[in-house]
């Protein structure tokens, strides 16, 4: 039997739940009479309100941003032009906004470098989190997190687009451009999924000291996803010239700011080039090879040709594979192979100081990021050899090739390769310039070009950062027998080369128009690098 306090206090138990009860019965009423139950409307996307955008107003641009959420229209079209190689990206980045500056030209192309592939999860709890990882589309993003309290994103990372240099000018963009803040410098592709839990769920009941039980239960499932691409195609990514089919979605952006000219008279005074190589300043000029004028930006050049002794470092550090010792070309006979490999410097201490040779785009490439530089393209190889704005016939100037000034084909290379493949050769010169195969770098130092660059003619000819899509959508094959241009399509992973080597015989192969087409995998004994870097 309950004393009177004991009675009391189940007497106002039993007022307040009933109260609750009523309350909530009325809510859950209300709710079904507008056709609705209860966790659905609380499932229901809250409204946005101004709290994103004054955080997107404060908020610095990431250098990184994932653009996931970024609309799928947007997506597609950039990722169009990255394929279609017709020059860098160029954007108005602020915040949690980016759009593509479509009117504005940047020269340059993105190379695409596949990766073994990554998976890279994340966990989203918060709306810092979001607004760090993913400005763009984070105000869309931030409802969804407060209703489902987390979101995961599951990444499948398998190349990259990469432009060959980092820093451009405000002076070497062309067309409407007045908008442009940034450029994109890296794509990164693969496939993802962002998703979240299962949707919201809700029951109530209540119960009266007395009588029958009265309750209601409601639950709403509307989960959340976004996704591009299949992971699992991801594996099949074999080091190909481009993604998987299925596993090409874009996921995020590397951007850099345009650099306006005060910003880069700065840096030309605060960040000189490193040791041993040269700040070549950009400019505008006419490429001979393509219509229209090309713009290039400030950069530092290597004074020399890659070496033996340098690369050989490069391998002892674990940064580089070893030099082969053989050559590799679909067109190369195996008469000619037998002769050509035998010039291959390979890791010989007694060609220290010759030009590595043999090498393939891709190692080439791996030299030059692990010394913290890149390979030049063709545009900044051809500006410097054209000495700027002097607009040189060959690197020394104007003189006719020699000896004295170009390790080319001389009579002693006609010579030995009249020796080993019984066959008549042609010579440029009918003297001899001392060497039957590459020579030290430095060993011509007349013909050195502006600001002592040495050996951008003859020795060995240079891999560039370029593919073969450079002026494809100007000049078609040359039917007269030209060097090949592709009009359209995708990469064909052939790289430029510049510049002429040790068993050039024509005049034209040394002047610094001189170009060919290699396959990015060929190895040859008269095809070496040098690197350039951004200042």
């Amino acid at each position: 039997m309950l004393n009177r306090p004991q009675f009391a206090a189940a007497i106002g138990m039993s007022r307040e739940t009933c109260l609750f009860g009523l309350v909530l019965i009325n809510l859950l009423l209300g709710t079904a009479c507008r056709g609705n139950n209860l966790a659905s409307g609380l499932a229901r996307t809250p409204e946005l309100d101004a709290q994103g955008q004054s955080r997107c107003g404060v908020m610095k641009s990431s250098e990184r941003p994932l653009i996931i959420e970024w609309p799928s229209s947007d997506r597609g079209a950039l990722e169009g032009l990255v394929k279609r190689g017709a020059g860098l990206v160029a954007v108005r980045y602020s915040g949690c906004e980016m759009e593509v500056v479509r009117r504005c030209t940047v020269q340059g192309l993105y190379s695409y470098t596949a990766v073994e592939p990554k998976r890279d999860d994340q966990l989203f709890r918060s709306a810092d989190d979001l607004y760090a990882k993913i400005p763009i589309g984070a105000a869309q993003l931030e409802a969804e997190l407060e209703r489902h309290g987390a979101l995961s994103l599951a990444m499948t990372v398998v190349g990259q687009h990469h432009a060959a240099r980092d820093r451009v000018g405000r002076a070497e963009l062309s067309g409407d451009c007045e908008q442009a803040t940034h450029v994109i410098t890296m794509v990164h592709v693969g496939a993802f999924k962002l998703a979240s839990e299962a949707g919201a769920k809700i029951s109530a009941g209540g119960r009266l000291a007395v009588g029958p039980a009265a309750g209601v239960s409601s639950s709403a499932e509307r989960g959340f996803e976004r996704s591009d691409g299949d992971p699992g195609r991801c594996d099949s990514n074999a080091g190909d010239a481009s993604p998987p089919a299925g596993c090409s979605a874009l996921l995020r952006l590397e951007v850099e700011p345009i650099l306006e000219p005060g910003e880069l008279a700065a840096r030309r005074q605060g960040r000189p080039c490193p040791r041993d190589t040269v700040l070549v300043e950009g400019g505008r000029y006419r490429p001979a090879a393509r219509k229209g004028s090309a713009a290039v930006g400030d950069f530092c050049l290597d004074l020399h040709e890659v070496t033996v002794g340098e690369y050989a470092d490069c391998v002892e550090e674990g940064d580089c594979s070893a030099a082969a010792t053989t050559v590799q070309g679909d067109d190369i006979v195996d008469r000619a192979r037998v002769a050509e490999s035998a010039l291959c410097n390979g890791s010989r201490r007694s060609r220290g100081k010759h030009p590595v040779n043999c090498v393939t785009w891709n190692e080439a490439e791996a030299f030059c990021r692990a010394r913290g530089g890149r390979l030049p393209s063709e545009h900044e190889w051809e500006w410097a050899a054209r000495g700027g704005p002097q607009e040189r016939s060959y690197a020394w100037g104007e003189e006719e090739p020699g000896p004295r000034l170009v390790n080319a084909c001389g009579r002693e290379c006609a010579r030995h390769f009249e020796s080993q493949l019984s066959e008549s050769w042609p010579s440029l010169f009918t003297t001899s310039d001392g060497a039957v195969g590459t020579a030290k770098v430095g060993d011509y130092p007349r013909g050195a070009g502006r600001d002592r660059v040495l050996d951008l003619a003859g020795n060995v000819w240079e891999w560039t950062a370029s593919p073969e899509v450079t002026y494809h959508d100007e000049i078609a094959l040359d039917a007269r027998g030209g060097v090949g241009f592709v009009k359209g399509g995708p990469d064909t992973s052939n790289r430029v080369t510049r510049g002429g080597g040790f068993n050039s015989d024509m005049d034209e192969e040394i002047r610094v128009t001189a170009r060919k087409l290699r396959n990015a995998k060929d190895r040859r004994a008269d095809l070496g690098f040098r690197c350039a870097r951004d200042p």
